[in-house]
């Protein structure tokens, strides 16, 4: 069995240290610049598995990503600089698939969405700043299907035209729909 060699890679400010056996990346590598970090990452026989941590320049992680020979893989969490969750995403193989979830700077929920196997599959829903839902459209394989409704920012439906309903009519309508199960 080969012995592990320390090796270090340097271009410009940037400098990448690792552990080679047999000629492959293998276990944590440490990319930085300018002495900051960069990212964290793990090798097994040269590909990517495991955790990785990509830092914005601040030194706050910018992306908690798995990988599993190579591929995404797993829970990926996505924040801003000052460290607030803006997105959160499941793969498999490489491909979105599961509830992904991205939240405006204030936290409050913009979308929610269901992929299966890198397709958007299920509800799709779009959030006004305020809550509201401003979107909703069901997919089947990526296709968006009949029925897609958006909707204005004080929760009314809008009007093919653009505009938000009247609000005697979307009371009218919301009184006429059976309660949710």
């Amino acid at each position: 069995m080969d012995k592990p060699a320390k090796v270090e890679v340097v271009s410009g400010d940037s400098q990448l240290n690792a552990t080679l056996i047999g000629g492959q990346l293998e276990g944590p590598a440490r990319v930085t610049e300018s002495g900051r970090p960069q990212a964290v990452l793990s090798y097994s026989q040269g590909t990517l598995e495991g955790p990785m941590v990509i830092y914005h320049p601040n030194g706050q992680p910018s992306a908690r990503l798995n990988f599993r020979k190579d591929k995404l893989d797993g829970q990926a969490v996505f924040h801003n600089p000052q460290g607030a969750l803006i997105r959160e995403a499941q793969y498999r193989a490489g491909l979105l698939h599961g509830q992904v979830l991205s939240y405006f700077e204030d936290g409050t929920l913009a979308s929610r969405e269901h992929y299966q196997q890198g397709q958007l599959q299920g509800l799709y829903q779009r959030f006004h700043g305020n809550g509201q839902l401003a979107a909703r459209i069901e997919y089947d394989k990526g296709q968006p299907q009949d029925g897609a409704q958006s909707y204005a920012a004080d929760g009314r439906p809008l009007e093919e035209s653009g505009k938000p309903m009247a609000r005697w009519k979307a009371w009218w309508l919301k009184w006429r729909q059976p309660p949710d199960a």
